[in-house]
């Protein structure tokens, strides 16, 4: 039943019971003059009952009436404040959002993702202005109400802000994801032959169709780890094999030069011995003669000479 038909019913009653005592007053009042010189009272008493009654009625209602909007001022307050409720509950929950998950997503940058529109669009979604905070302070019901009603509609903006932040987040963390899946497939594929270790490219083979960022980072790190070492490793057994061969070139051009030089010294050398043809002297000439000796070269293995390379006592004529 509600309050102010239960209220009426009371006052109702009440009535009731004040018209009853009325009866029973008016019945007991003394009966008019019966001849013996009485005076009859019941019309007086009658008028005195009925004033009382009336205004035990006014006083009733009033009574009532006060009771029945205190309560309905009640319960729109209590509505109030249970709206307030809701609201600060929405409110905490978007805050959390915004400074949790959403703030992480926000450092994410554009060549972080493969669709850098998801970055764009999470940006747009924190730059959403908060609803003001009403408090449930109001005079009579009707304002109590007017405040409920808009502490509900922004608790209804929280509620619906925070489902689009969420999914904002979603799609940055879906996009990076996508975009650390495709990068990994490509190192998987660049990195063939390329590693010491090849247990590694397993590795990140399994991360990569479990789609496991972390393990994807993880063995992404361990394959380039291994890739820079091979590469180390190749580079200095070229470096050494360079070096081997530009020390056997050095020995093969050594070798080469000191057989050159042992050849020019083992020219054969030459001696001069020389060889006398006489001259013969005759009367009929009137005179003697004789002849300079002629030198023949004889080689003794110390080098080719010449007449010209004689000196002077060499080449004197012998006295006889």
């Amino acid at each position: 039943m509600r309050i102010g038909e239960r209220i009426m019913d009371e006052n109702t009653n009440t009535t009731d019971a004040l018209l009853g005592v009325a009866d029973a007053v008016v019945m007991d009042a003394p009966t008019p003059d019966d001849g013996n010189g009485t005076r009859n009272r019941r019309p007086v008493v009658v008028a005195v009952a009925s004033v009382a009654i009336l205004a035990l009625l006014a006083g009733g209602g009033y009574l009532g009436w006060k009771t029945y909007t205190g309560h309905r001022l009640a319960e729109a307050r209590q509505a109030c404040v249970e709206a307030s409720e809701s609201y600060h509950k929405a409110a905490g929950e978007y805050s959390k959002l915004v400074d949790g998950d959403a703030a992480a997503a926000s450092k994410v940058a554009a060549g972080q993702v493969a669709d850098a529109k998801t970055v764009d669009a999470l940006a747009e979604e924190l730059k959403a202005t908060e609803p003001k905070t009403v408090a449930c302070v109001a005079d009579d019901k009707a304002g109590y109400e007017a405040q409920a009603a808009l502490i509900e509609k922004h608790a209804g903006w929280y509620g619906k802000h925070a489902k689009s932040l969420e999914n904002a987040v979603k799609a940055v963390n879906d996009s990076k994801l996508a975009k650390t899946v495709s990068d990994a497939e490509r190192l998987l594929k660049d990195s063939d032959g390329k590693v010491q270790d090849a247990k590694t490219r397993d590795e990140l083979s399994k991360a990569i169709k479990a789609k496991d960022a972390d393990a994807i980072a993880a063995a992404s790190k361990k394959v380039n780890d291994s890739m820079a070492a091979k590469t180390k490793a190749d580079e200095e057994a070229q470096r050494k094999a360079e070096e081997e061969a530009a020390a056997q070139a050095a020995a093969e051009a050594a070798a080469a030069a000191q057989a050159q030089t042992q050849q020019s010294y083992s020219a054969p050398q030459q001696s001069y011995t020389p060889s006398y043809s006489g001259g013969t002297s005759g009367s009929t000439g009137g005179g003697s003669g004789s002849s300079a000796p002629d030198f023949v070269p004889v080689s003794k293995g110390f080098g080719v000479g010449s007449a010209d390379d004689c000196d002077a006592a060499c080449r004197a004529p012998i006295q006889h």
